[in-house]
C-alpha cells in the first residue's frame, strides 16, 4: 500500500494537481515502504512475536497519520490507508488489538484538524480556519474506524477460532492417519487396494514379504502384473456388489519373482470413498504355506497311524513263521546229503530270512516304541557323541564336519531315542555326498512360537538334494529312494520327534542339499 500510495503522490505531482509539500509526503510515504521492507524479505525470528506486532502496528499509525498530514491533513486523499491499519491490529492482535489500533488512529486524525487551529505543525499545513465540514468529516472518518475495528475483530476473532479449529482437526487427521497407517503397516495379513482400473494403490509390508515385491515397485502397477491373471477382478466387482458385499476366498498358487511358488489365499471387499460410491477394490491374503504344511502333516500323521497299526500286526504275525521257516531250513540242511548247490540256495534262504527278520525288527521298533524315558538332556554333548561315532565310520575322504552348536542346550527327552534321531540323519546326510562334501550339524535356543523357548537342530548336507515328487513322502514308512534302504530311518525320526513334541522341518533343493530342522521344547532356566 505504501507503494501505491507514493505512485499515486508521483503521478499527482507530475499531473500538477498535487495540494501539498512534495518532498515530506514523499518522505512519510518511502518511510512506511522502508518499515515492511524486512518482512517482505523473509520470516523474521524474534523472541516475543506479540510485542514485535505491537511494535509494528505502533510504527504503521504513526506512518499512516505523516502520509495524511503531508497530503493534506482532513482533505487528504489517503485517510483510507487507517482502515487498512485497523484490519492489520485486528488480525494479527484480534479485537483487543483492532480497537486500540482504532482509537490511537483517530486521536492522532482528530489531532491533525485541531494542530492545524491550536497547534499548526511546521512545514506540515499551514494554521487554517476548520470548517464545520472537515469537523464532521473527521468524526465520521473516526467512526467509521471504529466501527471497522468492531466488525474485522469480529471477523478475525472468527478466522482465529476457525484456524484454531482446523489447527486442531489437521494434527487429529494427522494423528487418525498415523494410527491408520501403523495399524495397515502392522498387521501380519497382506493388504493390497485396487482402483477401478486394476492398478495397486496400497500395499502392506504383510503382502511384500508374501509377494517378495516391495511397495514402491508395486505401488501403480497393474494388479497383473504382481498376482498374475489367476482371479476376475471384473468377476469379483461384481460379486462384492451384491448384498453381502464380499467375494468367494480365493487360492492360487502365486509365483514369485525369485522362481518359488506360494500357495496364498485371497478375500475382496468393496473400496468405497467418504461419499459411498465404489472406488475399487481391497484384497486381503494370506501366504497358506504353513497351513499347507500343516494338512500335509495331518494327513500323514493319520496315514502313518493307520499303516502303523496295520503293519505292525502284520509284521508280528510274519516274524513266527519266518522263525519256523529258517529252523526247517537248517534242520533239511543237515539231515540231506551234502552238496554244494544246495548249500549256496540254503546260505541265501538263511540269509534272506535273517535281513527280512532285521526289517521287520526295525519295523517293530517304529510302530511299538517302547515308553519315553525323559531326562533332563543337554543336546550338545548327544551332538557331539553322534559326531565323534561317525567319525568312525567308514566316510568319503573329502567329507567336512562343521559343528555349530555351543556350550550348552538343554532339552527334556528320551536321550537314547534323540540321539537314535539325530544319528539317522547324519547317516543318510553322508549317504547323500557319496564323493564327499560339507556336513553342518548345529543348535541353538530361541523363541518358540507360543512364547515358550525351543531348541531349534540342523543337519545340512551339501548332497544332492530330494527332488520336489519325493519330498511330501519322506517321511512315509518304507518309502526310499536308495536301493538299499528300508525306508524306516526318516519315519522313526519324525515319530520320535513328534513323541517329544516337537517339529520335523525339511528344505531341500536339488543339487544344492537338504536341511533338516527338528524343534524341541526348551528347559526353563538352563542354557
Amino acid at each position: 500500500m505504501a507503494v501505491l500510495v507514493l505512485g499515486a503522490g508521483v503521478a499527482l505531482r507530475y499531473a500538477d494537481a498535487l495540494p501539498f509539500h512534495f518532498p515530506l509526503f514523499l518522505l512519510a510515504a518511502g518511510g512506511s515502504a522502508l518499515t515492511s521492507l524486512p518482512l517482505l524479505l523473509g520470516p523474521l525470528r524474534v523472541p516475543d512475536p506479540r510485542r514485535f506486532a505491537w511494535l509494528q502496528l505502533l510504527l504503521d499509525v504513526v506512518l499512516v497519520t505523516a502520509i495524511v498530514a503531508t497530503s493534506g491533513g482532513p482533505r487528504s486523499l489517503f485517510t483510507f490507508i487507517y482502515v487498512l491499519v485497523v484490519m492489520e491490529g485486528c488480525f494479527l492482535l484480534s479485537r483487543v488489538g483492532g480497537m486500540v489500533v482504532a482509537g490511537l488512529s483517530s486521536l492522532l486524525y482528530i489531532g491533525l484538524v485541531v494542530g492545524r487551529t491550536i497547534l499548526p505543525l511546521v512545514n506540515l499545513m499551514e494554521p487554517t480556519e476548520t470548517t464545520a465540514l472537515e469537523v464532521l468529516t473527521v468524526f465520521m472518518n473516526a467512526g467509521v474506524l471504529m466501527i471497522s475495528a468492531i466488525v474485522a475483530g469480529s471477523l478475525a476473532e472468527r478466522y482465529h477460532l476457525v484456524q484454531r479449529d482446523l489447527e486442531a482437526q489437521q494434527r487429529h487427521l494427522s494423528d487418525v492417519q498415523a494410527f491408520r497407517d501403523q495399524i495397515f503397516q502392522s498387521v501380519g495379513t497382506g493388504l493390497i487396494a485396487v482402483d477401478s482400473d486394476h492398478g495397486i494403490t496400497a500395499f502392506n509390508r504383510a503382502a511384500e514379504a508374501i509377494t517378495g515385491v516391495e511397495a514402491v515397485q508395486a505401488l501403480g502397477q497393474p494388479w497383473e502384473s504382481v498376482f498374475g491373471r489367476a482371479v476376475d477382478l471384473e468377476a469379483v466387482r461384481a460379486a462384492v456388489a451384491g448384498a453381502d458385499g464380499q467375494s468367494q476366498r480365493h487360492e492360487i498358487q502365486l509365483r514369485r519373482r525369485d522362481g518359488r511358488a506360494v500357495p496364498v489365499g485371497i478375500s475382496f471387499w468393496l473400496l468405497k470413498s467418504g461419499e459411498g460410491s465404489a472406488v475399487g477394490l481391497i484384497g486381503v491374503c494370506q501366504d497358506l504355506s504353513s497351513i499347507k504344511q500343516m494338512e500335509d502333516r495331518v494327513r500323514q500323521a493319520d496315514r502313518l497311524a493307520t499303516v502303523g497299526r496295520l503293519s505292525a500286526n502284520l509284521a508280528h504275525e510274519i516274524r513266527n513263521p519266518l522263525a519256523s521257516v529258517s529252523g526247517a531250513i537248517e534242520v533239511l540242511a543237515r539231515e540231506l546229503p551234502p552238496d554244494t548247490t544246495r548249500s549256496r540256495l540254503v546260505d541265501i534262504v538263511l540269509r534272506e530270512s535273517e535281513r527280512l527278520n532285521r526289517l521287520i525288527s526295525e519295523f517293530l521298533e517304529y510302530a511299538r516304541p517302547a515308553p519315553l524315558t525323559l531326562l533332563d538332556v543337554d543336546v550338545t554333548r548327544v551332538l557331539d557323541e553322534v559326531l565323534v561315532l561317525l567319525q568312525h565310520r567308514p566316510v568319503p575322504a573329502e567329507l567336512t564336519v562343521i559343528r555349530e552348536f555351543g556350550d550348552s542346550l538343554w532339552t527334556r527327552a528320551d536321550p537314547q531315542q534323540l540321539r537314535q534321531a539325530i544319528w539317522n540323519l547324519c547317516i543318510n546326510a553322508v549317504q547323500s555326498m557319496p564323493q564327499g562334501g560339507e556336513l553342518r550339524v548345529g543348535g541353538r535356543r530361541q523363541p518358540g512360537t507360543r512364547g515358550a523357548p525351543e531348541l531349534s537342530l540342523w543337519v545340512a548336507d551339501s548332497g544332492r538334494g530330494i527332488s520336489e515328487k519325493d519330498l511330501p513322502h519322506i517321511f512315509e514308512p518304507f518309502y526310499s529312494t536308495k536301493t538299499q534302504g528300508s525306508g524306516l530311518g526318516l519315519a522313526l525320526v519324525y515319530r520320535i520327534v513328534q513323541d517329544h513334541g516337537g517339529s520335523v522341518d525339511v528344505r531341500s533343493w536339488p543339487g544344492t542339499g537338504t536341511t533338516f530342522t527338528l524343534s524341541l521344547p526348551a528347559v526353563e532356566g538352563r542354557g
